[in-house]
């Protein structure tokens, strides 16, 4: 009984550890992308609140639940559509990841919707801001 607890245990620590780890990476990525956001300076909103909402949205759509194998590669994909710079990366970051998503089509969705999360939570966030 005692090292069915133990195992138990561990595993939990383990996904928590990998759960941290996938946030920091998109996180910082998110946070480091919008630091320069002049409306995110317009609206006097945080950065790393903006890069938190992102985050959960595309969390809650990622397959599975933490601990899922297929995890990690899906946050590690995100990230890097984040951090991209110029359209011929974007376009090596789609094709490096189209397996994760089923194909170049799907991949090419799934960048896009960091666009569509960033601007859902900037509506949010200055909705929130606003005197009723």
């Amino acid at each position: 009984m005692k090292k069915v607890l133990l195992c138990f245990i561990i595993a939990l620590a383990m996904t928590a550890c990998q759960k941290s780890k996938e946030q920091m990476g998109l996180k910082e990525a998110l946070v480091a992308k919008l630091q320069n956001d002049s409306d995110l300076k317009d609206y006097k909103i945080e950065p790393a609140e903006m890069a938190e909402c992102v985050y959960q949205q595309i969390a809650d759509n990622a397959p599975g639940m933490p601990g899922d194998p297929k995890r990690p590669r899906y946050f590690e994909a995100y990230t890097k559509f984040v951090a991209v710079g110029s359209p011929g990366d974007a376009d090596r970051a789609i094709k490096e990841y189209q397996d994760v998503f089923g194909d170049v089509k799907a991949a090419t969705n799934a960048a896009m919707s960091v666009t569509d999360s960033i601007m859902s939570c900037m509506g949010s966030a200055i909705d929130a801001r606003r005197p009723e």
